[in-house]
C-alpha cells in the first residue's frame, strides 16, 4: 500500500497527516481533510475533473531532467499564467 505524508508549518502552527491508500478517491478525501485542517475554507468537495485539461502555471513549474530529478522553474517569464 502506498504511504502519504502531508505536512504544513507556519509560525508555530503545524498540521501533519499521514495515511496509506492505493485508492485515488481515498487520497483525494484525505487531501480535503488536510486542506481544511490547514485553515482553508471552501464549499463543495475535491474531485477529479474528467474533461479536457487546460494548461495553467502548475503544468510548467516542475519538469523532468535527464538525471531523474525535478528541475523547478524559477523564471516567472517561463510560466504561462492566464
Amino acid at each position: 500500500m502506498t504511504k502519504y505524508k502531508l505536512e504544513m508549518k507556519d509560525d508555530g502552527y503545524k498540521n501533519k497527516l499521514e495515511f496509506e491508500s492505493d485508492d485515488l478517491s481515498d487520497v483525494i478525501a484525505n487531501m480535503e481533510i488536510f486542506l481544511k485542517g490547514c485553515g482553508f475554507i471552501f464549499d463543495g468537495a475535491l474531485d477529479i475533473h474528467t474533461g479536457e485539461v487546460q494548461k495553467n502555471a502548475m503544468h510548467y513549474i516542475c519538469r523532468d531532467t535527464t538525471d531523474k530529478e525535478l528541475d523547478v522553474i524559477t523564471d516567472s517569464d517561463q510560466l504561462d499564467i492566464e
